[in-house]
């Protein structure tokens, strides 16, 4: 019996070239585009569930919420939090560790190359417990500096895995190389990790002394705090005891006594500082709630893209479903007389429903096939937009080959089940006593409702796709309030007291016009933040209470390198020989001196109403001590960072303690000669570093790199769903015009002309396209605008009114090109012949 369903469903698919060529390929791109996301989904949701009790692994995030400051928000915590927290709730935390990470260089047979460096607690494999290829975790971690690295990291610097015993150099700490003995080797990471290092070294605190903020401070975020939970305790129960040692244990509380109690409306510790614990698995996808503007260790995902992309691979397949079942019962005509002989010879309802359903499965088996090919064709490109390294091994992961092959019987089922019921229901004494079947006018309006139902979906996603296509150039197109053409950022962090010397060896470079130091470029916002009082009366009458504000660290010449203008005042000058920022020694009463500018964000905040009235006052800090830093200048607010996350209030100082990049400009247009006179200058001054220099414009590109591949993909997708859909729409022209042959004759013969045909079908095809566009159009604008308010800047809502309109057009467009060629070609025919059709 089930051979013989297998016969009969191979030999209609034969039969029916143009029908199955339409379902195949339109079934093959829908399960092409499930296999494409489900491949990036469950690299994106396997994420660290490869750890072992990855599922007792938490990680702590911090959030200040000061009142009248913007909230600031980090998956770092302060240095001291991890021991506190670890010895308060020892009856829920097993151990903890910190990760500070660092790039630095490191040195090998006189070479060196650029490497991230995570120095971390020895208790970090009680943690993570990394499977060792030499050495163990009990005894690599003996000491204090001791390197543990991996099996890749291995191979790059000794050309084997077993490198326990060997020596690298690590260049540098407080200016001075460290060599770091190899006491284990851990298998490589897997790509699905929020772990990016190769190189782990047993943290050394003394390193960093009590005055660095890094270890030893209770407000100053630099460090990254996991915990282990003991067996059976959940986040939810840290998370409480965290909030209350907060509340009425920490040193913060005594820290922030002037704003808290009954006098600030009964505010707690945990109202200004939160402490947050997410598990180790929900890093990758969920931290970015967590993370304000600040990076993790590796890029984080987005658990909304992931959701919307399932979604928009599901309509894709759905859209190939609809076309299934459309073009299925508009042939049911051509199939009662099987259905009714079938009966007439015994078969049951159920018999004829199981071979519908079983030429279903087929078709869709087959064009699993094809969609597997398709998917290893793609594959590069779609690597390529998404920058991962996604492979489609099915023979390798019979888990993959076996979801796959369940996908397929679903769809097969699903697509299947309505034209079987539906043919399966004929009744052979009404269909054998006519020459053919009347179709009822339900189906008809099922059809057309399902055919609306592909088009507004499809119009939905290129409406989407022009939105996030548009912020995109907007975003990349805004000024930004400084010039960031022709920039180059060079990485001066390693090269030690030859920053001097390797300014003026670049400026003698012909194309080089500037180069000034800072602590880092537009796109490098490491949100540095500190405290700072007004000294004089506050303009507004107010109490001059300290005011948290971000800063960056400006050399001579910055603001005129960007063509940044004061708004009153001056800017840096070495002139005046007061501006820069010395340190104040410990014990010192006498508070440092020197110059500091303010953006127009910063102003409000100390209650001043306009530029001038600023300049001339004093603000107080503690920064390399106690300061009294004169406002010199102010400046316009300038997009230092993305403009996802807004304006902020900044300070600019002036302290080359700090400086860790050059910001080169440059004329030229030889740029790859260019670079390579900047990389001779760099060997030349600093010999044992290797260079790290960028264009400005590509770091500041690389800050919409998400909405960029949103927007490819969605291109990708919007344009297989069309496809699909107008593949449909022109296998139901082609039936309905084949179906209307004898009535287009008798309508030329009446003296119809071909455009009076075409212009018939083409209208009654562009209806359910109309519907289908005042149905897509509210629920495009309403999902794009909530899309947009993530964005403080964004183009205009209104911009969605004539993206939906051209769209609109467009569907029209491409539904008439797809039914006219079927409708010309039918009403070109000879009437006679039309007329004499069956």
């Amino acid at each position: 019996m089930f051979y013989n369903y297998l016969i009969t469903a191979w030999r209609n698919i034969i039969n029916n070239g143009i029908f199955s060529v339409i379902n195949i390929f339109g079934l093959a791109t829908g399960l092409m585009s499930c296999i494409l996301i489900l491949l990036f989904v469950r690299q994106e949701t396997g994420f660290d569930t490869w750890l072992t009790d990855h599922h007792r692994l938490v990680r702590m995030h911090t959030a200040y919420s000061m009142p009248g400051q913007e909230p600031f928000e980090t998956v770092r915590s302060a240095g001291s939090m991890m021991p506190a927290i670890r010895d308060y709730a020892s009856n829920e935390i097993e151990t903890g560790v910190r990760f500070i990470q660092y790039p630095m260089t490191i040195r090998h047979n006189q070479d060196g190359f650029p490497e991230q460096v995570t120095m971390v607690d020895g208790s970090f494999f009680q943690l993570f417990d990394l499977p060792f290829v030499h050495g163990d975790k009990s005894s690599s971690f003996a000491k204090p500096m001791d390197l543990v690295i991996t099996e890749k990291v291995a191979i790059k610097y000794f050309g084997k895995t077993d490198a326990v015993g060997e020596t690298l150099t690590i260049c540098c700490i407080n200016d001075n190389p460290i060599n770091l003995p190899v006491t284990g080797i851990v298998k490589d990471l897997p790509d699905n990790t929020h772990l990016n290092t190769g190189l782990l070294v047993y943290l050394q605190p003394n390193l960093f002394p009590e005055n660095d903020g890094t270890l030893h401070t209770w407000t100053s975020v630099n460090v990254y705090t996991y915990f282990k939970l003991k067996p059976g305790i959940k986040p939810e129960q840290l998370q409480q005891r965290i909030n209350y040692w907060m509340d009425n244990e920490s040193p913060l509380k005594d820290m922030f006594s002037s704003r808290l109690g009954e006098e600030n409306g009964g505010s707690t510790v945990t109202d200004l500082v939160r402490q947050r614990v997410m598990p180790v698995a929900d890093l990758h996808l969920h931290a970015k709630r967590h993370a304000g503007n600040m990076p993790d260790l590796t890029p984080m995902g987005d658990a909304g893209m992931i959701n919307t992309f399932i979604l928009v691979a599901g309509l894709v397949l759905l859209i190939a479903c609809i076309n299934f079942m459309n073009l299925s019962t508009a042939k049911a005509g051509k199939r009662a007389k099987e259905v009714a002989m079938r009966k007439v010879l015994g078969a049951s309802r159920k018999q004829v429903a199981i071979q519908f359903l079983a030429e279903a499965v087929s078709l869709v088996f087959i064009s699993l096939i094809f969609a597997v090919a398709a998917v290893e064709l793609v594959l590069p490109f779609y690597n390529q937009i998404l920058g991962k390294d996604l492979a489609l091994n099915l023979f390798a992961e019979p888990e993959l080959l076996l979801s796959l092959l369940a996908i397929a019987l679903a769809v097969g089922l699903g697509a299947g089940i309505y034209p079987a019921l539906y043919l399966s229901r004929f009744l052979p004494g009404h269909i054998l006593k006519s020459s053919k079947s009347a179709e009822p006018a339900s189906s008809v309006k099922l059809r057309t409702l399902l055919v609306v139902f592909q088009f507004a979906t499809s119009i939905v996603l290129v409406v989407a796709t022009l939105v996030v296509y548009g912020q995109t150039v907007f975003s990349n197109n805004v000024d930004v309030g400084y010039q960031s053409q022709n920039k180059l950022v060079l990485d001066t962090s390693n090269a030690g007291d030859n920053l001097a010397s390797l300014k003026q060896e670049l400026l003698n470079l012909p194309e080089i016009t500037s180069v000034v130091y800072s602590s880092e470029s537009p796109t490098q916002d490491d949100e540095n933040n500190n405290y700072f009082r007004l000294l004089e009366q506050a303009p507004d009458g107010g109490t001059n209470e300290q005011v948290l504000l971000n800063y960056h660290n400006m050399g001579y010449g910055f603001f005129e390198a960007y063509q940044v203008a004061p708004l009153a005042g001056r800017l840096f000058d070495q002139a005046y020989g007061s501006d820069t920022i010395k340190r104040v020694e410990h014990g010192e009463t006498t508070p440092g001196k020197a110059g500091i500018i303010l953006n127009m964000s910063a102003l409000k905040k100390f209650g001043f109403t306009s530029p001038e009235q600023a300049i001339g006052k004093t603000l107080e800090s503690r920064i390399r001590g106690t300061q009294h830093l004169t406002i010199i200048g102010v400046v316009p607010d300038l997009y230092f960072r993305s403009i996802k996350f807004g304006i902020r209030a900044t300070v600019y100082t002036l302290n080359p303690a700090r400086f860790r990049v050059a910001n080169l400009s440059f004329t030229t247009r030889d740029v790859p000669a260019l670079i390579t006179k900047i990389e001779q200058v760099w060997k030349k001054s600093v010999p044992m570093q290797p260079i790290n220099l960028q264009f400005l414009s590509e770091m500041m590109a690389a800050q919409y790199q998400d909405e960029a591949t949103t927007a490819q993909l969605f291109l990708v997708f919007s344009f297989l769903a069309i496809a699909v859909a107008c593949l449909g729409l022109y296998g139901l022209s082609a039936f309905t015009v084949e179906r209307r042959t004898r009535e287009i004759g008798i309508r030329k013969v009446m003296g119809a002309s071909v455009a009076d045909i075409v212009r018939l079908l083409i209208w009654q095809f562009s209806k359910p396209v109309l519907l289908a566009n005042l149905i897509a159009w509210p629920l495009a604008a309403y999902a794009m605008i909530t899309w947009l308010e993530a964005f403080p800047y964004r183009i205009s809502n209104w911009w969605i009114l004539p993206i939906c309109l051209a769209v609109g057009i467009l569907s029209l467009l491409i539904a008439w090109s797809t039914v006219g060629g079927n409708a010309a070609r039918v009403a070109r025919k000879n009437p006679v012949n039309s007329l004499r059709y069956e």
